[in-house]
C-alpha cells in the first residue's frame, strides 16, 4: 500500500490567518505522535519568490501531511485533539479544500 499525502489549503477570514497557525501549531506535536503520521507541517507563501509561483494569498496557509495509509489517515480525523481542533477553528475559517492524493507513479 502506498503513502497517502494531504495538502489541506485552509483560508481563513480576513484578519484571522494568525490566529487558526497558532492553533495549528498547537496540535502539531499531538498529529506528530499519531500512529501512521510520517510528516505534519504548516506552509504558508515564501514573499515574492517570482513568475512560476502562485501564491495562495494573506489569508492562506497549508497543512502538509504524509501517512501510513488511509486508515491512519481517517483514524486522524476521529481523535479528540482534531475533534477540538476543528471546534475551536470553525469559526476562523473562510474556505478549506483537503486534497487527500496517493502515488500516480
Amino acid at each position: 500500500m502506498s503513502t497517502i499525502t494531504v495538502v489541506a489549503i485552509i483560508t481563513a477570514k480576513p484578519g484571522k490567518r494568525e490566529e487558526l497557525l497558532k492553533l495549528g501549531r498547537a496540535n502539531l506535536a499531538a498529529v506528530r505522535a499519531e500512529e501512521g503520521c510520517i510528516e505534519y507541517s504548516l506552509a504558508v507563501d515564501v514573499d515574492g519568490f517570482g513568475p512560476n509561483q502562485a501564491p495562495m494569498g494573506p489569508d492562506t496557509f497549508a497543512f502538509i501531511e504524509k501517512w501510513t495509509s488511509e486508515d491512519a489517515l481517517r483514524l486522524h480525523f476521529t481523535l479528540p485533539h482534531m475533534i477540538d481542533y476543528r471546534e475551536k477553528s470553525k469559526d476562523l475559517i473562510a474556505e478549506r479544500a483537503v486534497h487527500v492524493l496517493k502515488s500516480a507513479d
